[in-house]
Parts: C-alpha cells; sequence; structure tokens
C-alpha cells in the first residue's frame, strides 16, 4: 500500500515539473514572438559607442520607448540596431537625432532620440546617423591641466575689475565734491590720463574673460557649448578651401531635409574631404538664413539644424570626421542665422546659403 501511494506521489510531481516546463516554455516562446514582432525597428550608425550595450535602454525626449537589441561593426562604423514601441513612429521625423547619454555619474549608457522637426515621419526599419559621444575622460584630463591657468587668470581678472571699480570711485566722488567738474574733467590732462587708463584696464579684463571662454572651446564635449564663429571661420594659419550652395539646392522648403538633388550637389565637397588626411585638419558647416527682423531667433534654430544635418550626411556617406583608422578630426557646425559672416569677410553668395570650410594647417 505504502509502495502505491509512494508511485503515486512521484508521478505526481513528474507531472507537476512537466506542466510547469511546458508553462515556462510556452511563456519564453510567446514572449520571443512578442518581442520580434511588436514595435518598429530602427538602425542608428554611430562613429563609437563607447560603454553602449545590447539590451541598454532607448527613451524619446526622455521618456523610455525601447531597448538596443543587436551591436555590431560595419564598413569602420558602428552599427546600433533597436526595437522601439509603435506608439512612438508617428513622433520620430526624418531628421531625428540620436545619441548616447549616461544615466547619472556613475550609471550605464542609453541611447537618447531626438524627434526633430521635420515632415516626413520616420520608416520602419530607417538609418540614422549618430553623433560620437564626447570623450569625457580626455576633457576632464585637459580640465585638471587647464584648471590652475584658468583659476590664475580669473584671479586676475578680478583683481583688474577690483582695481578699475575703486579708481572709478575715486574720480567720481572727487568730482562730488568740488575737486573737480565736468569742465575741469574735460580740460584737465590728469583726470584725462586717468580715464583713459581706467579703459584700458577694462578693455583688458574682458580680452582675460575672452580668453578663458576659448581655452574651454578646445576642451573635447565642451567645445560645442561655446561656439564662437571668428574663431570657427578665421583660420590665418591654415589653407582653407571653401564650397558654398544656396539653401533652395539643397534643402525641401523652410526645412532641414536633404532632398537627393541637395546629396547629389554635395558630392564633391565630400569627396575633396574626405581626401585631405592631413593631422589637424578641420572641417566647418555653416549655414545663413536671409535677413529677419534682426532677433535671429528662428532663423538660427533653422540654420543650426541645416548645418548640421549636412555635417551629418557627409560623416555617412564620406566619412569626412576620419582621418585614418584611429585617428580622428573635428567637424564644426554653426547656424549663423541672419548674421553676417565674421570679421567683415565678404559672403560667399547670397543668403540663404550654406558653406563648407576645409581648414588645412600649414606645417
Amino acid at each position: 500500500m505504502l509502495r502505491k501511494q509512494g508511485r503515486y506521489q512521484n508521478l505526481m510531481l513528474a507531472a507537476a515539473i512537466a506542466i510547469g516546463l511546458s508553462a515556462v516554455g510556452f511563456l519564453i516562446l510567446k514572449g520571443g514572438r512578442a518581442l520580434s514582432s511588436g514595435g518598429f525597428a530602427l538602425e542608428i550608425a554611430f562613429p563609437a559607442v563607447r560603454g553602449l550595450e545590447v539590451g541598454a535602454r532607448v527613451r524619446v525626449l526622455g521618456v523610455q520607448a525601447g531597448e538596443v537589441t543587436r551591436i555590431e561593426l560595419e564598413k569602420g562604423q558602428v552599427l546600433v540596431r533597436a526595437r522601439l514601441e509603435e506608439r512612438f513612429r508617428p513622433v520620430l521625423k526624418t531628421d531625428a537625432r540620436p545619441r548616447i547619454t549616461s544615466e547619472g555619474l556613475v550609471g550605464g549608457q542609453t541611447l537618447e532620440i531626438h524627434p526633430g522637426i521635420g515632415s516626413q515621419t520616420l520608416e520602419p526599419g530607417a538609418r540614422l546617423q549618430g553623433a560620437a559621444p564626447p570623450d569625457w575622460e580626455k576633457g576632464l584630463e585637459q580640465l585638471a591641466e587647464l584648471g590652475p591657468k584658468l583659476g590664475g587668470r580669473l584671479e586676475e581678472t578680478l583683481e583688474s575689475l577690483d582695481k578699475l571699480t575703486q579708481s572709478a570711485r575715486k574720480t567720481l566722488d572727487g568730482v562730488n565734491a568740488g575737486q573737480g567738474s565736468l569742465g575741469k574733467l574735460a580740460t584737465d590732462n590728469r583726470l584725462y590720463e586717468q580715464m583713459v587708463r581706467l579703459t584700458q584696464q577694462g578693455q583688458e579684463a574682458l580680452r582675460a574673460v575672452t580668453r578663458d571662454a576659448e581655452a574651454m572651446q578646445s576642451v573635447p564635449g565642451f567645445s560645442s557649448l561655446v561656439r564662437d564663429p571668428e574663431r570657427a571661420l578665421i583660420r590665418p594659419d591654415c589653407k582653407a578651401r571653401s564650397w558654398s550652395f544656396p539653401a533652395a539646392d539643397l534643402f525641401e522648403p523652410g526645412t532641414a531635409l536633404l532632398t537627393a538633388q541637395g546629396k547629389q550637389k554635395l558630392q564633391t565637397a565630400g569627396k575633396e574631404c574626405a581626401k585631405e588626411t592631413k593631422a589637424g585638419s578641420e572641417i566647418v558647416v555653416a549655414s545663413y538664413g536671409p535677413p529677419g527682423d534682426g532677433s535671429g531667433i528662428p532663423g538660427r534654430l533653422l540654420t543650426e539644424r541645416q548645418a548640421e544635418a549636412v555635417a551629418e550626411h557627409l560623416k555617412a556617406a564620406f566619412t569626412i570626421q576620419k582621418t585614418g583608422w584611429l585617428s580622428w578630426r573635428r567637424v564644426t557646425t554653426l547656424g549663423m542665422g541672419d548674421q553676417p559672416p565674421p570679421g567683415g569677410k565678404p559672403p560667399l553668395e547670397p543668403a540663404p546659403r550654406l558653406e563648407i570650410w576645409l581648414f588645412v594647417p600649414v606645417s
């Protein structure tokens, strides 16, 4: 009797295990089919990914939208495949901009996608071009080197401003106390010379602040925060080549969307830039809008996107950002809005236009 009960219990246990394994298998298969059939696929080509892994989150404007499903090498680039929820497809446009970000100071990498401002919706399976993530380690090293220098310059600047304030206060106190008048201020050489010195000290303080800002531009990851058109486009130590295009020849009207004809017109500039591999060479893409109401705000936004669209196309089609297998160069984009070229340079042609500049150092 006991043997029969033992056999019965063993049979029941085996049946329960079999049912459990079947349920788990069903859920796995169902989950796999749901993952493969739900949502839509997207491909993003990056020059490098630096820590992004399969399974990483994909966000659209900060909202969880999907995950990275595959990472592989393709023709010198890193191809990232992702799957997003279907509800995000109407939001993403053809000029969407993907980038790799960090989750906090010590978190993993995520794929963040800005949806874009174009009129055409992104099709499933489409490929976008992503920008290389900033090299923060190198940037922090350079900041560590620049720290003492910048601190010294800042201290000198503050001392100059303090002296300027004290001198101005003494001069004004003298005038208010009757030691001088507006007429005396105009005729007294001593007071005139003192005001000249005050002006010179103020100009030197402003130049020191400008030098500090320029030093920050050389740090990877921080240079994009301060883009100085004059510094980018005026290079007395370089040989320069340039190409100029009317905006209407490149983009759909009023957008930053490159047309097939526009991509064709960019071929010569892209090939010539790619052929130049000298170390230290740089490329600047600048977009100029038509004269506006003086504010330059709407035009500045559109020209920024146009310059970025051309730069990303040239990177994807001609790898202009590379000068070798392991060497890279800077590609700067400038949205000039309705502003004229810096330094009084004559425009290459009437606005709206887009210019591509290749600067090669002379050595």
